[in-house]
C-alpha cells in the first residue's frame, strides 16, 4: 500500500511516496533520480511517518538536488558509440604504460573492460579483471592513470587500507591531489 505527500523546502513542493511493507524500520530514501520515499512497516502509525520527516526538509532538499545534478551531469557525459571505442583504445594505451612501471617478475597484466558507470571511477574485479568508467575519457591524463594505478594496487592490498594507500604511493606519489581534481569532475565516484 502507498501513499502520497508532500514535503516544502524553500517553496519547493517535494513529492514523497510513501510504501508500507513487511519491514521492521522507518527509512528515507532520495533515490539517484532524485524521488523521495519513506518506507515504513505496515502497522506504523501516520504521526511515526510525520515525525520522520518533520524538520527534514532542508536534507531532503538537499540530497534530492544533489541527486539530481548528479543525473544532469551523467546524461551530458553520455557517450556515443564512436567515444566508448576511442576510450577503449585510450584506456588499453595507458594501461600498457602504467603496466610496465607497475608489473613484477610473474604477474600478468590484467584484462581490461571499459564500459559507463554511474557511482565508479573503476572497479578490479574478484578475478583480476579492472573495469573503467568510459566517462574518464574526458577526465585529464593524469587523472586516468590514477585510476589505473588505483585498481593496480588492489591487485596486491584489497580494500583502502595502509597497506594499499603505500602501494598505490609508489606509483602516484600525488595521489591525493589526483584524486582531489577527479573528484571535482562530473561524473562517478
Amino acid at each position: 500500500m502507498t501513499r502520497d505527500r508532500f514535503i516544502v523546502c524553500d517553496g519547493e513542493r517535494i513529492p514523497v511516496e510513501v510504501v508500507r511493507s513487511d519491514r521492521r524500520t522507518l527509512a528515507l530514501v532520495v533515490a539517484r533520480d532524485g524521488r523521495v520515499t519513506v518506507r515504513a512497516p505496515r502497522r506504523v502509525p501516520e504521526a511515526a511517518i510525520e515525525g520522520l520527516l518533520e524538520g527534514r526538509e532542508a536534507w531532503v532538499a538537499g540530497k534530492r538536488a544533489e541527486a539530481i545534478a548528479r543525473s544532469e551531469a551523467h546524461a551530458r557525459l553520455a557517450l556515443g558509440p564512436a567515444e566508448l571505442a576511442a576510450a577503449r583504445r585510450l584506456f588499453a594505451e595507458r594501461l600498457d604504460a602504467c603496466w610496465p612501471v607497475f608489473a613484477r617478475p610473474g604477474e600478468t597484466k590484467p584484462q581490461l573492460r571499459v564500459r559507463v558507470m554511474r557511482t565508479r571511477w573503476g572497479s578490479l574485479s574478484p578475478s583480476g579483471r579492472i573495469c573503467l568508467n568510459a566517462t574518464l575519457l574526458h577526465a585529464p591524463r593524469a587523472c586516468l592513470d590514477y585510476v589505473i594505478f588505483h585498481e593496480l594496487a588492489h591487485l596486491r592490498a584489497r580494500g583502502h587500507g595502509p597497506r594499499f594507500y603505500a602501494e598505490l604511493a609508489r606509483y602516484v606519489p600525488d595521489w591525493r591531489e589526483r584524486r582531489r581534481e577527479l573528484h571535482a569532475f562530473p561524473a562517478g565516484d
